[in-house]
């Protein structure tokens, strides 16, 4: 599980909030146990920019595992 203090590195170049969503959804993605670690870091990066760009809630149901 990450935090705020302790996140993978593709994340460092995320605003703070953009970087808080990232590691929200990685830490979901965790949880469920059907990704590998990169392809979390991958697909959350996309999805919490994503996120910041809609300005809409997130929720794992929509989230794009391509």
């Amino acid at each position: 599980m990450w935090s705020v203090t302790h996140f993978p590195s593709a994340m460092r170049s995320l605003n703070p909030s953009t970087r808080a969503k990232a590691i929200e959804i990685a830490n979901q993605l965790l949880e469920q146990g059907r990704l590998d670690k990169q392809h979390v870091i991958s697909v959350s990066v996309n999805e919490a920019r994503r996120w910041a760009r809609s300005g809409q809630d997130w929720s794992l149901r929509n989230a794009q595992y391509a």
